[in-house]
C-alpha cells in the first residue's frame, strides 16, 4: 500500500470518529435543553364523565388522549385540553366490557388495545371503540395471564404485553395469536420483578419498566437482553417503583418514577435528560403518578397523576 494511500485512509478514519463524537455529542447537548413546563390538568373523582377512579395510564393518539378509567370500567377520550369527547366499556365479563380496564395502547391504523386486567384478556377496538376482538385467560401458561399490563406495539404488528404476577413479557400478533415469550422472576440481567409498562422504539427496541427491581430494561424485538439503567433511590436516574413508559420522536423514553412523585426523561441508551413533577396537590405537583403519554409533534406530556385523580399536561420549554 503506497504512503498517499494510507494518508488517505487514516483521514478517513480519523474524520469518521470525529464526526461521529461531534454528532453523539450534539444530540447530547440538545438533549440536557429538555425541559417542561406545567400546562393544565383536569379530572377529580367520579363517576361521570370527566371524572375517574383510580386513572392508571394516559395515551396519545390522533389528536385525542385517551384513558383508561380503571374502577369505572371504560376508556374515556378527551381532546388535547381536556375537553370530553366520549367514552366506551362498561363493567362486566362480554364483549367490550371491563373489570378494571388498566392500560391501553394504539396501533398505527387506530385500532386500541386494552389490558382489561380482571377478565385476564387483551380486547380490541377500532378507533371508535368497536370491539373487534379478543383473547387471554387466567393462567401461566402461553396467551394467559395474572395481571396483564400495557399492551406495547411495534410498527410490524407485534403486541408485547407484560404480566406482574408471572414476571414475563409475551408478544402476540395484532389478533391475538401467540409467538413467543421472555423473561423470568429474579434480579439478574433479563430477569423481572413485577414489570409493568413496555414501549418500542423506532428501531424496534422493547423498554421495561422493571417496576420490583427499579430499573428499565431494554431488549431487542426478539427478547434478547441489550441494556439497563437505573437503582433505587431519589437522585437523578434512580427510581423508586418505576411504572409507566412513554416514547417521543426522538426516541427519550418518558418514566413515571411513582414513589418518587416524578416523571423522568433519559435518551434510548438511557442518558438522564431532566424530570419534572413533585409531591403535592398543587399545579405541575404528582403524587403516585403511573402512566405518561407524550404527543409525538408537539412534544406535549399527558401524566396520570393517579394519587390526585387526574391527568397532568406539561409542554417543552
Amino acid at each position: 500500500m503506497s504512503v498517499n494511500k494510507s494518508i488517505i485512509i487514516l483521514a478517513s478514519i480519523f474524520m469518521t470518529l470525529f464526526i461521529g463524537l461531534e454528532y453523539t455529542s450534539s444530540n447530547q447537548a440538545l438533549a440536557q435543553n429538555l425541559n417542561f413546563t406545567y400546562y393544565t390538568s383536569w379530572g377529580s373523582p367520579g363517576e361521570e364523565d370527566g371524572q375517574f377512579d383510580g386513572q392508571n395510564d394516559v395515551d396519545f393518539f390522533n389528536g385525542k388522549v385517551f384513558v383508561p378509567d380503571y374502577a369505572n370500567h371504560r376508556i374515556q377520550i378527551f381532546d388535547p385540553e381536556g375537553n370530553f369527547i366520549t367514552k366506551f366499556g362498561e363493567g362486566g365479563e362480554g364483549d367490550g366490557q371491563f373489570h378494571k380496564a388498566s392500560a391501553l395502547s394504539m396501533d398505527s391504523e387506530g385500532n386500541i388495545y386494552v389490558a382489561d386486567q380482571f377478565n385476564y384478556r387483551i380486547q380490541k377496538f377500532d378507533n371508535n371503540g368497536t370491539f373487534l376482538t379478543k383473547w387471554g385467560s387466567e393462567g401461566e401458561g402461553d396467551g394467559q395471564f395474572l395481571h396483564p399490563h400495557v399492551p406495547a406495539n411495534d410498527a410490524t404488528g407485534k403486541l408485547f404485553v407484560t404480566d406482574r404476577d408471572q414476571p414475563s413479557v409475551q408478544v402476540f400478533s395484532t389478533d391475538g395469536e401467540f409467538l413467543y415469550r421472555w423473561g423470568s422472576e429474579g434480579e439478574g440481567i433479563g430477569q423481572l420483578s413485577n414489570p409493568e409498562s413496555s414501549i418500542v422504539d423506532s428501531l424496534g427496541n422493547v423498554y421495561i419498566a422493571d417496576y420490583g427491581n427499579d430499573r428499565i430494561q431494554k431488549f431487542s424485538n426478539n427478547g434478547t437482553y441489550l441494556s439497563q439503567w437505573g437503582t433505587k433511590g431519589v437522585a437523578n436516574g434512580e427510581f423508586q417503583g418505576p411504572s409507566g413508559l412513554s416514547i417521543d420522536s426522538n426516541d427519550n423514553i418518558y418514566v413515571t418514577d411513582k414513589n418518587n412523585n416524578r416523571v423522568q426523561v433519559f435518551t434510548a441508551d438511557g442518558q438522564y435528560i431532566t424530570q419534572f413533577g413533585g409531591a403535592d396537590a398543587g399545579e405541575g405537583q404528582l403524587l403516585d403518578p403511573e402512566g405518561v403519554g407524550v404527543d409525538k409533534d408537539s412534544g406535549t406530556v399527558y401524566v396520570a397523576d393517579t394519587g390526585n385523580t387526574r391527568i397532568v399536561v406539561f409542554k417543552p420549554s
